[in-house]
């Protein structure tokens, strides 16, 4: 029995970081937007350590891998959270007249969720690696 086009199971989350078996969806430009190619890409170990040469792959490129849901840090409400936000920050008037090309746009958590809108600005979107989000190290001891 397989999964119908769109169905959670099936959705891509496209804001994923520099792994094994994720797929390889874009570069950033010099315009610092995201260039997508034709069809996604599954990366290979080759690939990922010659992308972690220099700045972090996630600030060069955009990656996908089958969304988690409940098991991701920025669901919340039965959604997910980078998309909506995305969406709030980046523009919520009329989506693009014309779309960006993606791949992967038929199993898109983004798309599926928020649709043209998301995609309108998803091109503006660059994924942000933080070891420790919001961590303030603590004060050494002095004397």
């Amino acid at each position: 029995m397989s999964t119908p086009p769109g169905s959670p199971a099936q959705l891509l989350c496209p804001s994923a970081p520099c792994k094994v078996g994720n797929q390889l969806l874009g570069a950033v430009g010099r315009d610092g937007r995201v260039e997508f190619f034709g069809q996604p890409v599954t990366m290979d170990e080759r690939f990922v350590s010659l992308a972690r040469l220099g700045r972090p792959p996630e600030q060069r490129f955009r990656f996908a891998t089958p969304c988690v849901s409940k098991g991701c840090a920025h669901w919340k409400d039965q959604r997910c959270g980078v998309s909506d936000e995305v969406v709030a920050t980046l523009g919520t008037g009329s989506a693009a007249a014309v779309l960006p090309a993606c791949g992967i746009r038929g199993s898109c958590r983004w798309f599926a969720q928020s649709g043209a809108q998301a995609c309108a600005v998803c091109t503006d979107v660059v994924r942000e690696i933080r070891t420790a989000p919001d961590a303030v190290a603590p004060p050494r001891p002095t004397g």
